[in-house]
């Protein structure tokens, strides 16, 4: 995917007073390579699937066929098949227990590693097949006898709302996990007295993460001690949280995430089959190995998306946004995984009214649960969703009203000085270059239409348009409402080696958006050593210190926190060291180009190696205070973070929110109804830049993403809760035929609230898409009648069904007449 980077002016925010100063930074900012990219491009990673263990079975997991039965397996021609060493069904795991239900305001569900007597969704894991290799298992597994006695389907938000409906849960009164309603009397009254009320139901259809490597687990037990392998974003919480399944103690299991191919979200949750190898080689005292294939993938990873937004806005004569109502209902599939999946429609209630100044909202939560996988993270985390029902939302403002859509939008926007401000959900829009990106992406926008039509005069069945869209994204944020236990810490150790080496570890990981180049790069400015003297270490729970994980955009902030409080530590420790071989005040010494130095004197310098060298090994050399090492572990825990809501409903979930302006010019088969999009253009603002290569990388990246999802992506489901996409057939990803060239704008507007001003930039790539691909079909069809675009993918039948039933205005114009 080409693109092309411009770096756009940062608006005049002065936040001197929370910025950690690095002294003389050599590689933050810089366009440096990746460090972690050689060793991947020579095939040199290791995956869950590369590793190999002595005397390792493979196990294979029976699904579920059905999306609600009763069951009943019988796996005695199972346990007789050759090579097969066990096979289990939740009823054998009798020293097993659920997980407990640690949001409490939540529906219990009971998670289990294997289904108990009730399977609620097609691709629910029944029992579990281990044998000497995964064929064997395989075929044993097609031996199992599963008996089947079918209940009522619900397979639609609709169907489980409606009146009598089935229950997913019998012991529930109904088919809602949870709702939270906003409250807001001052939202009622302008509603009241509003000049207009304009209303929609917005729809993004269900989707979800497909990573290159799909997920895998190998366990071991030996020596007393668990040794679990697994394809995830968060090592620890995983280690956390295997001894409430596992008679375990926690200091006996190490968690290892080697190298991951993606995740996107889906890999930031525990997943039975994790708890369920590390129960079978506790069991069966060899190591297990769980390796998932692209149809369980298809069946049993946490899907997304899936979310209506019913909205209404009280609007003023000008077209402006007084006040905003409604509520998100999300279908959560059978909700039995762990973080909880309605997580992301508060995130983007949290977020809903984006840039602009919009003083009232008052928009409820529903979760609903139906027999369909369980719904979970995807990139975006519901900003996506949310940014789609907004930006739809004010094109109706702007029709009822008369006025220009972008015209309305930069009326409404928020300046630099409005800034901090808090938004009616109390997230606090910390910093922001909102008018500037949107007049950047809109002037270039317009000339790639002018450009456009100039092409295709002439051509009858085309049709060019033009979409904007805005939006703000919370980075960062707490987890105490996915998972009623994890808040927004984080930590970053480093040690020196005696020969004046730095190892930095941290509790973040990486899927491969490269937190390992973030963390060298961070180790070695905050420190003063060259690049190349870093070594990184994460993924290791033995080995990191406790940590997170890497989700919500968060590594660099949190991370990057915790580096500059230990690197105050480390460099305090090292100028007394270098001060006294020098025979020098502490204060006298600088640590410039590699080297610590007196000041105003280059020549008379210690080097890394000399003062690691005396910390660890020539310790008679320490000045007498000074006790020998040289290392520092620190956490930090972003400021102004809410991790429930206050008193008076509202939440500021994230320290520091980013924005971007993007912008799509599309064109318009009307014959076909396929949809190509021209030029894609994104103006965003992550606060400082520490590497804009890997910023970009992750832009584009989510580009393609949310391209996918606006165009191609779904997963359908029939009447009787059979996903009718598991392939790659059916389930359609962005090719390079279908991502164009990006171009890609950089504003910086530091954050008042983080370490070095730094913002999330992990999942912004994806969330404008949708809004911005609807508005530029709509722009493009306007003249056949096309308006309200509401719901997502618009596939080629969707485009088509669009124009059936609109009338045309004027049949036979060319394109851009």
């Amino acid at each position: 995917m080409p693109v092309s980077v411009t770096r756009g002016p940062a608006p005049a925010i002065d936040a001197s007073h929370a910025r950690r100063a690095i002294a003389r930074p050599v590689h933050l900012g810089a366009r440096g390579p990746r460090v972690e990219d050689d060793r991947l491009l020579r095939g040199d990673a290791s995956f869950v699937a590369d590793l190999r263990r002595r005397g390792m079975v493979e196990a294979v997991v029976l699904r579920s066929q059905m999306a609600h039965a009763r069951f009943r397996v019988d796996l005695e021609a199972a346990r007789r098949g050759d090579g097969v060493v066990a096979a289990f069904s939740a009823q054998d795991l009798v020293d097993a227990s659920p997980l407990p239900e640690f949001v409490e305001w939540a529906r219990p569900v009971g998670r289990f590693m294997l289904a108990r007597d009730v399977a609620r969704w097609v691709g629910a894991p029944l029992a579990v097949v281990i044998a000497e290799d995964r064929y064997l298992a395989e075929d044993a597994a097609e031996m199992a006898d599963v008996d089947y006695h079918p209940l009522p389907v619900v397979a639609s938000l609709d169907e489980a709302l409606a009146a009598n409906a089935p229950h997913v849960y019998e012991d529930w009164p109904d088919n809602v996990q949870v709702v939270v309603p906003a409250e807001d009397p001052e939202t009622d009254a302008l509603f009241d007295t509003a000049w207009k009320v304009v209303g929609g139901r917005f729809v993004i259809r269900r989707q979800g993460a497909v990573p290159m490597e799909t997920r895998g687990a190998v366990a071991e037990f030996g020596d007393g001690r668990l040794t679990l392998w697994t394809s995830t974003q968060i090592p620890h919480w995983i280690r956390t949280l295997i001894p409430y399944a596992i008679p375990m103690q926690e200091r006996d299991i190490r968690v290892v995430a080697p190298d991951v191919g993606g995740g996107f979200g889906c890999k930031w949750h525990l997943y039975p089959e994790e708890l369920l190898v590390s129960w079978l080689a506790w069991k069966l005292r060899r190591a297990v190995r769980w390796i998932e294939d692209r149809a369980e993938h298809m069946l049993s990873a946490v899907q997304a998306r899936d979310a209506v937004w019913e909205l209404e806005a009280a609007v003023e004569p000008d077209g402006r946004v007084a006040a905003l109502r409604g509520r998100v209902l999300q279908d959560v599939g059978s909700a039995d995984t762990f973080p909880l999946g309605f997580g992301p429609s508060f995130t983007g209630a949290g977020v809903l009214t984006g840039p602009y100044r919009i003083e009232h909202q008052k928009v409820d939560v529903v979760a609903v649960v139906t027999n369909k996988t369980p719904s979970g993270a995807y990139r975006g985390y519901g900003a996506p969703e949310a940014q789609f029902a907004m930006e739809r939302l004010l094109d109706r403002c702007a029709r009822a009203a008369g006025v220009d859509p972008l015209d309305l939008r930069r009326r409404m926007m928020l300046r630099s000085e409005d800034l901090p401000r808090t938004t009616p959900t109390g997230a606090v829009l910390d910093s922001g270059s909102y008018v500037e990106a949107f007049d950047l992406a809109v002037g270039r926008a317009r000339e790639g239409l002018e450009k456009a039509r100039g092409q295709r005069r002439g051509n009858p069945r085309v049709r060019v348009g033009m979409g904007i869209s805005n939006f703000v994204e919370g980075t960062g944020a707490s987890a105490v409402g996915d998972t009623g236990l994890w808040g927004t810490q984080e930590s970053v150790a480093l040690r020196f080696d005696p020969d004046g080496g730095l190892t930095v570890s941290s509790g973040v990981t990486t899927t491969g958006q490269g937190v390992t180049t973030m963390l060298a790069t961070m180790a070695a400015d905050s420190v003063g050593v060259p690049l190349e003297h870093v070594r990184v270490v994460i993924g290791d729970t033995d080995s990191a210190p406790y940590g997170l994980g890497g989700w919500a955009s968060r590594s660099t902030i949190v991370a990057g926190g915790a580096m500059l409080k230990a690197a105050d530590v480390i460099r305090d420790k090292a100028l007394r060291i270098a001060g006294h071989l020098l025979e020098a005040a502490a204060e006298d010494v600088v640590i410039e180009d590699g080297v610590l130095h007196l000041a105003g004197s280059p020549d008379r310098f210690v080097t890394w190696k000399d003062v690691a060298h005396t910390a660890y090994v020539r310790v008679k050399d320490l000045p007498s205070d000074i006790d020998p090492g040289l290392e520092a572990m620190a956490m930090y825990v972003p400021p102004g973070v809410d991790h429930e809501p206050r008193g008076d409903g509202r939440m500021n979930a994230s320290p520091t929110y980013d924005n971007a302006t993007v912008a799509a010019v599309v064109e318009v088969d009307v014959e076909t109804g396929d949809v190509t999009i021209l030029e894609y253009l994104v103006a965003h603002d992550c606060g400082t830049l520490i590497n804009p290569v890997i910023v970009e990388g992750q832009i584009a990246g989510g580009v393609a993403q949310g391209i996918g999802g606006a165009l191609l992506e779904e997963f359908p489901y029939g009447p009787d809760g059979q996903p009718l996409a598991t392939t790659f057939m059916d389930y359609l990803l962005p090719t390079a035929t279908e991502v164009p060239p990006v171009a890609i704008w950089h504003f910086e507007s530091p954050s008042p609230n983080t370490a070095l001003g730094v913002k999330g930039a992990g999942e912004a790539g994806t969330i404008g898409a949708y809004a911005v691909v609807a508005a530029a079909v709509e722009d493009a069809l306007a003249e056949f009648g096309v308006g309200d675009i509401a719901e997502m993918p618009l596939t080629p039948a969707t485009v088509l069904r669009l124009l059936g039933a609109a009338e045309s205005t004027a049949p036979g114009r060319t394109a851009g007449s």
